[in-house]
């Protein structure tokens, strides 16, 4: 695979650090303004590790086969 690095290829980089910047700004404002939101946040990210670490177990499963060996 062959990268090419030239100003037409990162020209609209610059546009999702910017967009994640303003929404880590504007949830630490909200989080100062309702501190209860920080409880509901983390909980929030806790479901959704979860439930991501649950998906994964189960796709690693599903791909798992057991074949039986027997002797002769």
């Amino acid at each position: 695979m062959r990268i090419i690095w030239n100003r037409e290829a990162t020209q609209g980089f610059w546009l999702a650090p910017a967009i994640f910047g303003v929404v880590f700004i504007l949830l630490g404002v909200l989080i100062f303004a309702v501190p209860n939101l920080l409880e509901y946040i983390v909980a929030g990210i806790f479901v959704a590790v979860g439930v991501t670490l649950l998906g994964l177990a189960w796709q690693t499963r599903a791909r798992v086969s057991y074949r039986r060996i027997d002797e002769d």
